[in-house]
């Protein structure tokens, strides 16, 4: 069996004229024969691309051979070989040099209409698709991802990706706007005449520290994801909105309009609910403020329950009984029901007795370290005094 592919070009004037791109021979079926091949899909992509690319360049030369101003036409000193990378393959065109009109003065004597139009060699699709993958993946991943679904001849290298990559984020910097301390504007006599918003936004902010190159040390990055409830009128449908964002705090001069613009994304208004999430860092405490009037900042439970746990494991190591001035009393027991007595606290909301619990601990374990000097219990102390600011901090 041998099937035909051709394109039927039809022209303005109502010419058509007919090509041929490719042809595809099956004899025996079997199931790496049935139906097209990737490969068979590649050719036939490009081979296609090829043509629909060729009588495109074609049109659009012909509409700038006429002066803009005085429709002179302008005349052809040249052309060379040039190649635009798309979607679909990697297409050789010609591109014309043509003189300037006299009829006003230019910067240069000639011209090329096609650098104008595309000056990067590139289509923003093939941009769009190499920068998308080359932010989830490594630059080698991406440059065989592309390789192996799309028909281009041979993979690019690593590092030829890496240039568009930070064109492309340096762009996208440009466009944020200037950083605020505050992003709460008007009062709220105008926020009560804002239409009814969305659902509400939920945002979660966590940071962790990267080892930098070479001895340049560490650096934090903040990371976090916003998902909006519902949009209006469309409560049932799933999934939600959901935006990521991340920043180096101590590089990034935006990193709060930057949060804005994920939110504003989402549509975002003043007179929406918005519950922020965060490890109780500094950073991540301080990104998220002055960024909605009706914002409720939680300290993430996860976070807590790490360090509850840590101080719990490290009770276990003190001993069961202290020499008190007068008699012996128990220690381990007590500190070990206090400590679970502090997260039960902390679970229900009531902070207050929380910390009052922690208080009670820590002079438990300074009459301990005081009379006896037990390490572990000098060490247990100053870890629960670090908690005890922690909390009162979020």
């Amino acid at each position: 069996m041998q099937c035909t592919i051709q394109v039927v070009i039809a022209t303005e004037n109502g010419q058509t004229e007919t090509r041929e791109i490719a042809v595809l021979e099956r004899e025996d079926l079997t199931p790496t024969t049935l139906g097209l091949t990737r490969a068979d899909g590649k050719a036939l992509l490009k081979a296609l691309q090829a043509v629909v690319v060729e009588q495109q360049m074609t049109a659009y030369l012909k509409t700038q051979r006429p002066c803009t101003r005085c429709g002179h036409l302008q005349h052809r000193t040249g052309s060379h070989p040039t190649q635009v990378r798309t979607v679909f393959g990697t297409i050789s065109v010609q591109s014309p040099r043509l003189s300037q009109c006299p009829c006003q003065p230019h910067p240069t004597e000639t011209y090329s209409p096609l650098a104008a139009l595309l000056p990067e060699h590139l289509t923003p699709e093939w941009l769009f698709l190499e920068t998308k993958w080359a932010a989830l993946v490594s630059y080698g991943v991406t440059a065989q991802l592309l390789q192996d679904v799309l028909p281009i001849d041979a993979a690019r290298a690593p590092c030829t990706i890496r240039e568009p990559v930070f064109t492309v984020a340096e762009q996208l910097e440009q466009a944020l706007g200037e950083e605020q301390w505050s992003f709460i504007e008007s009062c709220p006599a105008e926020w009560r005449r804002l239409p009814i918003p969305n659902g509400p936004l939920t945002v979660g902010i966590d940071g962790g520290y990267v080892r930098a190159q070479g001895k340049s040390g560490w650096f934090e990055v903040i990371a976090g994801k916003s998902l909006l409830a519902f949009t209006r009128g469309q409560e049932s449908e799933a999934p939600v909105s959901s935006q990521c964002f991340a920043c180096v705090q101590t590089y990034d001069q935006n990193p709060k309009r930057r949060l804005c613009e994920v939110l504003q994304a989402q549509g975002h208004q003043l007179n929406q609910p918005i519950t922020c999430l965060s490890d109780g860092g500094d950073t991540g405490r301080a990104l998220q403020l002055y960024l909605n009037p009706h914002a409720e900042h939680l300290l993430d439970g996860f976070h807590v329950t790490m360090r509850l746990t840590v101080l719990q494991q490290t009770a276990t190591g003190l001993p069961n009984q202290t020499r008190g001035e007068e008699a012996d009393y128990a220690l381990r027991d007590p500190v070990m029901r206090d400590l679970e007595r502090l997260k039960w606290y902390l679970w229900h909301g009531n902070v207050f007795k929380a910390l009052q619990v922690g208080q009670s601990v820590e002079m438990d374990l300074d009459a301990a370290v005081a009379t006896n000097g037990h390490g572990t219990a000098r060490k247990l102390l100053k870890a629960v005094e670090e908690f005890h600011t922690y909390i009162e901090h979020n």
